[in-house]
């Protein structure tokens, strides 16, 4: 296959990723996977799934400039051609692809995606508007005198997004805090069994493998996760150490009685039947029949027993527990460098529906504590009515103890909230 050849095919595997996200509602770390698999070089699977994840993560700041440039509005361009041009535009802005190469694979893209009768006109628009656009320069930031509104632009965030961070930590770190969250995250394994002797493995396989900032993590960039042996038999998974703090804020021990509620797809709740061991219990709920099919799979592959209820987390009554843990429904926002659709698919009256679920849930899950017990709540988002105002709610018998927000400039992990309490072991359960 010659190079143009393989170019093409590459840009055709992420336009595939980029519909299957925005047409399909899939997310962007399954839909990508799934698209470049068929690629038979590592640095086409490479290309390809930077170059979707940049075009999801750039959306809102290339269609401003996309909107600049065609005269009628974008809502009216057929969706695969408005992918395809956001597709060569987000090359054009955003990489080091050689501007003619990014132009010239745009217009075959848009002779595939539209009827032959069409071809010809598609092919002459996409070409028309990516000539303009490597001719024009810079125009991310033009116009823009507002810095809350340049800051949107320049990081690639909704504008509601920046406002809410910059009332909670100022403008320059909010600026941290959005770039941090355009990195590209790495993979990062959790090991069930013999954490240095993963890293030894990961090593002699020619990964640069080191050991995290949890007891169970492995940092191992570039490696495909699919292909390692560890990962298909159950040795090791992949989570991020955002969730694996979670699990460490429990402060499980072996043979406590865990519920782990809202568990799907049940990489916290194999985590803590880890630590809690043989002796120990785990009892996961989910109200999803699909999700919660994923924690019996996950546990079945990795070896743990575990109970698993299709259930409301907020309307179950399974007795006292030692360890509590809500890992409640969010908005998500702190999963952007893995997911960085997610910043464009969520909207500002999402934030009070699920702050009011995340309540209902939480008032739910301290019933189940038990005395000498903790609850640990947690969110991987960072908006204040989900995290803060949730964790300040009182909970009748149970003392306020730690919490956290995780940011990604700052720890290297997704953004998220924990919050954790204790009941005496004296108390009744209230």
């Amino acid at each position: 296959m010659t190079d143009d050849a393989a170019g093409v095919q590459a840009r055709r595997a992420a336009l595939t990723a980029i519909r299957a996200v925005e047409v399909g509602e899939r997310w962007s770390n399954v839909a990508v996977r799934d698209a470049v698999a068929e690629l038979h070089e590592a640095r086409d699977r490479a290309f390809a799934s930077n170059l979707a994840y940049e075009t999801l993560r750039w959306k809102g700041t290339v269609d401003r400039v996309l909107g600049q440039l065609v005269r009628r509005s974008l809502d009216d361009i057929e969706t695969d051609l408005l992918l395809v041009l956001r597709l060569g535009a987000t090359q054009v802005l955003r990489s080091r692809v050689e501007p003619r190469a990014a132009v010239d694979t745009s217009v075959r893209l848009a002779r595939e995606v539209v009827p032959e009768a069409r071809a010809d006109g598609a092919a002459g628009f996409v070409n028309g508007v990516l000539r303009t656009l490597v001719r024009g320069g810079d125009p991310i930031v033009a116009g823009i005198e507002d810095e809350a509104e340049r800051l949107a632009h320049v990081t690639g965030h909704p504008r509601w997004i920046v406002d809410g961070l910059v009332t909670m930590h100022g403008l320059d770190r909010t600026e941290r805090i959005l770039a941090a969250d355009n990195d590209a995250p790495g993979v990062t394994l959790r090991v069930n069994r013999d954490v240095d002797g993963l890293v030894e493995e990961l090593v002699a396989q020619g990964v640069s493998a080191t050991r995290g900032i949890t007891p169970w993590s492995v940092r191992a960039p570039g490696v495909d996760p699919g292909r390692l042996e560890a990962v298909r038999t159950g040795r090791a998974v992949v989570q991020d150490e955002a969730s694996q703090l979670v699990v460490e804020a429990t402060g499980v021990r072996p043979g406590d009685r865990v519920l782990d509620l809202c568990a799907g797809p049940g990489g916290k709740a194999t985590l803590l039947a880890l630590v809690a061991g043989s002796e120990g219990r785990v009892t996961a709920v989910e109200s999803n029949a699909r999700r919660a099919a994923m924690v019996e799979d996950s546990a079945r592959l990795q070896g743990f027993a575990m109970d698993v209820h299709v259930a409301d987390a907020g309307e179950v009554a399974l007795g006292d527990h030692d360890v509590v843990l809500l890992d409640a429904p969010c908005t998500g926002l702190g999963t952007g460098r893995r997911r960085p659709e997610v910043r464009w698919r969520r909207q500002p009256t999402d934030v009070e529906e699920l702050a009011i679920l995340q309540r209902r849930l939480l008032d739910t899950a301290a019933r189940h504590v038990a005395p000498g017990g903790r609850l640990v709540y947690s969110v991987c988002t960072w908006t204040a009515p989900e995290t803060v105002e949730v964790a300040d709610r009182h909970l009748p018998g149970l003392e306020r103890e730690d919490r956290v927000q995780l940011l990604p400039d700052e720890h290297a992990t997704d953004g998220m909230f924990i919050a954790r309490w204790s009941r005496a072991a004296t108390s009744g359960t209230g």
